[in-house]
């Protein structure tokens, strides 16, 4: 009993899958039908025009190719799925006389014509409208005598859909041919030529419609006619791409959507269409030059910059540099092939400009050498040979001491010395002094010396090195300050301690005997406590506030020992001295005033 009924179960199991399997099939099928008109039946347009005949074997230009033999409404299957007639209409000989119609379009067996119609419209000429499937009423149109009428529907199946009835005052003529370039460059624009079989009538409007990354998207160009034969042009378009066009004809203008339901005639190759491909050469550089500056006046280490150009067809110009380019700028003094030159310096990318790739350098930084200089650019891609840049005032190009030279550089010398040498020098005591050079300074050596007595305070100011060699002494009490300047400030622009300055002194300071003082805070901001020890009740010194560059900003006496203000709040920041003079005693010590 127990197997009897595990069978049944088993059986109704089956027999519901199997009902579940064969509902599925026939959603299926009905999906697929609904997605285009069946092709034997075709689509047709009975009405008032052939007597509501249906299907129209009365009227080939009304009905289906595949239902009717003869008929004139074919399916186009390219693009978006479609059905077109064109027809004639005049009183005699055309294929429906003037006038003003009830019809539909319909499909449906030879037993049952009428099974589905779209209808409910009103036409509208040059209009894409939609019509309602299976509603009422009919649809009604006016055609005019001497004219041509061109429709498509769309094929989206038994729904609503659209169509169009396009009208001309003459019958549309064929696209008999489109021409096919050979050998196109990257960014060239391509000329495409449009015959057509004679010349159209003012209504019909010519275009032809690419794509570059097939048909994902495409554009629509305006095909100028003259007589019987037009042009466009494809933009140009970078190495490597593949263009696929076709040419068609409308009577609607400027088309962007559509572009198949609003065609009348179209020559696309046998439907695979028209193509080119862009030639994608190895790169070159065809164009370099030097683009600025023609000539310059700097003084020694000044700044410099100078821009060059250059050009691969379809690779620079980009947002990203072009890969494997490298450039230079060069110098000599004397002006000759910049190939024979031995100074050059890399130039950094810049920027894009239009097809070019711009590089920059300061030549500036390397000009330590008064004087008159040449100078030029040069380029590489991935390592091949050097090509010369040259300037003229249209642009320049490849440098050729003609038409596009050198530029020229006047380097005159610099108040502040790209090098400075101290050497058989002695700073006394008392004298601040402060030397600067752009680059470097070396102090002694060479069996010379530099010698800073007691109380005195030497500065030295540098851009990149200061060297002390041997025979550099620095005797207790005096002071030598080392600063690598990063702002270009050097001994006479000195306004405020924008940078660390350091200390450097000789043995440990012995005082003088007498008397010795300290300063605090130092830093200091607005004002400056100055300690004095070992002066005796009664005895006058002279206490004075020096500047970096030697001014004395202020004296004052001062009696025996003891601790005294000094206000601050009317100078500006930066490094100071306060010297103290008891008797034939003197004392110097650095303040820096935040």
């Amino acid at each position: 009993m127990k197997t009897l009924k595990r069978q049944t179960k088993l059986f109704f199991r089956t027999l519901i899958s199997l009902t579940l399997f064969f509902l599925c099939l026939q959603m299926v099928s009905v999906t697929q039908l609904q997605a285009q008109i069946w092709e034997p039946e075709g689509l047709n347009m009975p009405g008032a025009w052939n007597s509501w005949n249906n299907p129209p074997a009365n009227n080939l230009a009304l009905a289906s190719n595949t239902q009717v033999v003869g008929g004139r409404v074919v399916k186009f299957s390219t693009g978006v799925q479609r059905w077109q007639t064109i027809f004639s209409v005049a009183d005699t000989g055309g294929d429906v006389a003037g006038g003003t119609y009830e019809w539909l379009f319909t499909s449906g067996s030879l037993s049952n014509p009428w099974g589905n119609k779209w209808s409910n419209v009103n036409v509208i000429m040059n209009t894409l409208q939609h019509y309602t499937y299976q509603a009422n009423p009919n649809n009604t149109i006016t055609v005019a005598n001497g004219k041509w009428y061109a429709m498509n529907f769309q094929d989206s199946g038994y729904v609503s859909t659209r169509a169009i009835f396009m009208e001309t005052s003459a019958q549309p003529v064929n696209i008999a041919s489109v021409s096919v370039p050979s050998g196109v460059n990257p960014g060239n624009p391509v000329v495409i030529t449009v015959a057509l079989s004679q010349a159209p009538c003012a209504e019909e409007l010519f275009y032809l419609r690419y794509s570059t990354d097939a048909w994902a998207t495409s554009n629509a160009l305006s095909v100028s006619i003259t007589g019987s034969s037009g042009s466009a042009l494809i933009p140009g378009q970078p190495g490597g791409t593949t263009v696929a066009y076709y040419a068609f004809s409308s009577t609607l203008d400027s088309i962007t959507a559509d572009y198949d339901l609003l065609t009348i005639k179209l020559n696309s190759n046998g439907g695979t269409n028209y193509s080119y491909t862009v030639i994608n050469p190895t790169p070159v550089i065809t164009f370099a030059n030097l683009h600025s500056p023609p000539v310059g006046m700097i003084e020694q280490g000044q700044t410099f910059e100078v821009i060059g150009r250059a050009e691969i067809p379809g690779i620079t110009g980009q947002t990203i540099p072009a890969p494997g380019l490298e450039a230079w700028v060069g110098w000599s003094a004397t002006n000759t092939n910049p190939s024979a030159w031995t100074n050059w310096i890399a130039a950094p990318y810049l920027s894009p400009f239009g097809v070019y790739d711009q590089f920059s350098a300061n030549l500036g930084a390397s000009m330590i050498t008064e004087g008159t200089f040449y100078y030029a650019t040069r380029f590489r891609l991935s390592g091949g040979n050097y090509l010369y840049g040259g300037y003229s005032i249209t642009g320049g190009g490849f440098w050729d001491s003609i038409a596009n030279i050198s530029g020229v550089l006047t380097v005159t010398p610099s108040a502040v010395p790209f090098m400075r040498t101290l050497e058989n020098i002695t700073v006394n005591s008392e004298i601040i002094v402060c030397y600067d050079a752009k680059k470097t300074i070396s102090v002694a050596g060479n069996n010379t010396f530099f010698r800073a007595l007691t109380g005195s305070s030497v500065t030295l100011i540098a851009g990149q090195n200061i060297i002390l060699l041997p025979g550099t002494w620095i005797e207790s009490g005096a002071y030598l300050l080392g600063h690598i300047t990063t702002t270009a400030q050097y001994c006479s622009s000195i306004s405020s301690p924008a940078f660390k300055s350091g200390e450097i002194a000789g043995a440990d300071p012995i005082q003088p005997t007498g008397f010795s003082f300290k300063l605090f805070p130092n830093p200091a901001s607005s004002q400056v406590t100055i300690d004095i020890q070992d002066v005796a009740a009664g005895v006058k010194s002279r206490m004075e506030l020096f500047g970096i560059r030697g001014n004395r900003i202020s004296d004052q006496t001062i009696t025996g020992s003891g601790s005294y203000s000094l206000s601050l709040t009317d100078i500006p920041s930066g490094v100071y001295f306060i010297r103290i003079i008891s008797g034939d005693k003197v004392q110097t010590k650095m303040l820096v005033k935040q």
